[in-house]
Parts: C-alpha cells; structure tokens; sequence
C-alpha cells in the first residue's frame, strides 16, 4: 500500500488498518507477485476515492465514508480471487474468500458504530 487513507478517528485507523494488513498479508500469501501488485495498485486507487470522498461535508455521507473501503475491495477480493483461482488451488481460494469475507463483515459492524466527533 502506497496510499495512506484518511481516518476520522483512531478507532477509524485501527480498524481500517488491521483489515488492509489482514487483506495484503492474504492475499500475498494465495497469489503471485505480479498479481499481488496489480491488487495493490488497484486498492491504492480505492483508497485515493475514499479520501477524495473525504473532502465532501455533507452529513449524508458519514457512513458512505467509512464504508468505502471495506465495501470495494470486499468486491475486489472476491472478483481477485476468483482470477487467480485453478483447478489446483480452489480449496485454498475458496478457504480464504470465506475467512476474508466473514472478516469484511466483521469490519463493517465495527465500522457502522463510529459517531461523527463535532469539532
């Protein structure tokens, strides 16, 4: 990850951070490397919307926000793993699409209780 997002709280950060160290560390692991750094490459491009998304004050867009990242590449992983998969790994694909996803929901219940902090 090059991009570093933009956090609103050090709850945010945790929680945003444990799951893209979760996602990379992964993912590196089931994947080669030139399909790792494509992954990377295209979760920084994610990460540069949120916090381009970040710039809007509008109050309708708090949880639009925090869910951002974990929505997209919840959808990215799915559609990275599902390309990498072969005859010879789909068990292993298929183990980890399952452990990632049941962490992704786990990050946006966590993530869905943050308050806005007026200022």
């Amino acid at each position: 990850m090059t991009t570093k997002p933009i956090y609103v709280s050090t709850e945010h950060e945790i929680l945003i951070e444990s799951y893209l160290d979760t996602l990379y560390r992964n993912l590196e692991e089931i994947s080669s490397k030139d399909k790792y750094d494509d992954f990377v490459y295209m979760s920084d491009k994610i990460i540069e919307y949120h916090n381009f998304y970040s710039e809007s004050k509008e109050p309708g867009n708090w949880t639009d926000f925090l869910m951002i990242i974990p929505l997209h590449l919840a959808c990215m992983v799915n559609g990275f793993l599902l390309g990498i998969e072969t005859d010879d790994n789909r068990n292993d694909v298929r183990i980890y699409r399952e452990l990632l996803g049941q962490f992704n929901i786990k990050i946006i219940k966590d993530l869905s209780t943050i308050e806005p902090i007026h200022e």
